[in-house]
C-alpha cells in the first residue's frame, strides 16, 4: 500500500515535468510574432585618450636574505645611429664561366648592363668588384652590397 502513494505522488509529478519541457522545445520551434522595431542609427564618437603619466619602477628596496639595500646603478644609454643608405640596384649581371690560365690566376668572365668584361679577382669594372669566385659562382661588390651569382648559360 506504501508503494502505490508513492506512485500517485511521483507519476504526476514526472507528467508535469516531461510536460514542460515538451511545451518549451515547442514553442522554441514555433516562429514568434514579434514586431520589427526601427532601429535608429547614432553618430559613434569615441572618447578621446589621454596621454598617462609614465611611471618608474623603484629597485632600492633591501634584500630578503641578505638585508641589506641594493644601490642604485646609474648607466648611461649610448644610442648609435645607424646610417640607412638607400640601396643602389646592382646593375643586370651574368656570371658566364671562368677561364683558368697557370701563371696569371683565374679569369673571370662576367656580362655587366649587356656588355661583356674579363675581371680578376679584386679587379673592378663599371663600379663592381669581383671579390671572389670559383667555377660555379663568383661573389661581386658594388656600392658597398654584396651578392653572389650563379654561373648562367
Amino acid at each position: 500500500m506504501k508503494n502505490k502513494k508513492n506512485i500517485y505522488i511521483l507519476l504526476p509529478a514526472v507528467i508535469l515535468i516531461w510536460g514542460l519541457l515538451g511545451f518549451r522545445i515547442y514553442s522554441g520551434l514555433q516562429p514568434s510574432n514579434t514586431s520589427q522595431e526601427k532601429l535608429t542609427v547614432t553618430a559613434f564618437k569615441p572618447q578621446e585618450l589621454k596621454e598617462s603619466e609614465p611611471f618608474t619602477i623603484s629597485t632600492d628596496y633591501r634584500d630578503p636574505f641578505l638585508g641589506t639595500y641594493k644601490k642604485k646603478k646609474v648607466t648611461k644609454k649610448v644610442s648609435k645611429r645607424v646610417k640607412e643608405t638607400a640601396k643602389v640596384p646592382f646593375p643586370t649581371i651574368a656570371y658566364k664561366g671562368m677561364i683558368s690560365s697557370q701563371g696569371n690566376g683565374s679569369v673571370f668572365i662576367l656580362t655587366v648592363n649587356g656588355q661583356q668584361f674579363f675581371y680578376k679577382q679584386k679587379a673592378t669594372n663599371n663600379g663592381v668588384k669581383l671579390l671572389k669566385g670559383n667555377a660555379n659562382e663568383v661573389t661581386l661588390q658594388f656600392k658597398g652590397q654584396r651578392q653572389k651569382f650563379n654561373i648562367s648559360n
